[in-house]
């Protein structure tokens, strides 16, 4: 009876982990599919308006990729400012269903860490710091990402940021 127990144990255990596994490729949530463009290596330059009202060149890169079976977005960037790094951040998202829209957990040097969420409109991904600073990306035609953030004076929005990020992979 002993010799029995344990290849039926075993076989359990096994198909078990299989079937496991299965599940886990078959969970990536068809919102996800959305980031498809953006995943790799990028490098671009662009600009940021200073409290002064000037513009301050900005050269930064990008590493965005899937995680967890494509069920987890993980974007790493770094800026550099006249060769100096100024900011990085790590920036974790997931697809909620029930939401439609892009949890986002921001760890940054620069900008406030937080919780926010954004949505797609258009091929472009738009997600707000606060309700008066927003940003969008999305590949353009040339397969680069253009990337823009406003802040909201009175009842108008007004361009602080711009950036083009070619892919390096």
């Amino acid at each position: 009876m002993k010799s029995l127990f344990i290849p039926l144990f075993i076989f359990l255990f096994i198909s078990d982990a299989f079937t496991q596994s299965d599940r886990l490729q078959a969970y990536n949530p068809s919102g996800m599919t959305h980031w498809e463009p953006f995943i790799g290596q990028w490098k671009g330059i662009g600009w940021r308006l200073t409290e002064d009202g000037q513009q301050t060149e900005w050269h930064h890169a990008y590493n965005i990729q899937f995680k967890l079976d494509g069920r987890l977005l993980m974007l790493e960037n770094t800026t550099t400012v006249k060769d100096e790094v100024h900011h990085k951040s790590i920036i974790l998202g997931t697809y909620d269903e029930n939401a439609n829209n892009f949890p986002l957990r921001v760890y940054s040097t620069l900008t406030p860490e937080g919780d926010y969420s954004g949505v797609f409109e258009h091929g472009a991904f738009i997600y707000f710091m606060n309700k008066n600073l927003r940003f969008s990306m999305q590949v353009n035609e040339k397969g680069q990402i253009y990337e823009i953030g406003e802040m909201k004076m009175g009842d108008q929005w007004v361009q602080v940021f711009e950036m083009l990020s070619s892919k390096v992979d």
